[in-house]
């Protein structure tokens, strides 16, 4: 998939759609760890793992995607002339901008795996 690094506004689309998985986490482990009643019948650490792979590969891609795109226009901004600069200068303000959602985003999440998934492991799960 080629990333839209030269329009900063469909990259923030692409980056918004993919954020979505990590909107939905609480949604998906409510839906793959079991009730009491349940435990016996689902296996619960499996469950978690298969998530937290899942997860961490998406955060890997999203991080990918920044630093790349990042990168792009860090070559732009250096081959700039001075009247181009400026809208150069935004998108890369708005993209570390962005590096910094994801740490939040990736914290958030990861706090929520834990406290899940935690009574079902034989560790300290982390993402």
């Amino acid at each position: 998939m080629a990333l839209p690094c030269a329009n900063f506004y469909e990259f923030k689309k692409l980056l918004t759609k993919l954020r979505d998985e990590d909107d939905k986490v609480i949604y998906r482990l409510n839906a793959l760890l079991p009730t009491a009643s349940f435990s016996d019948k689902v296996d619960a650490a499996a469950n978690c793992l298969r998530f937290k792979t899942e997860l961490a590969d998406l955060h890997k891609q999203r991080e990918q995607m920044i630093n790349q795109c990042l990168e792009y226009q860090q070559g732009l901004l250096d081959n700039a002339s001075d009247q181009t600069k400026r809208p150069i200068q935004r998108v890369v303000r708005s993209l570390k901008q962005e590096s910094s959602v994801e740490k939040i985003v990736k914290e958030r999440s990861g706090a929520f795996f834990e406290t899940k998934c935690n009574p079902f492991m034989d560790f300290q799960a982390k993402l």
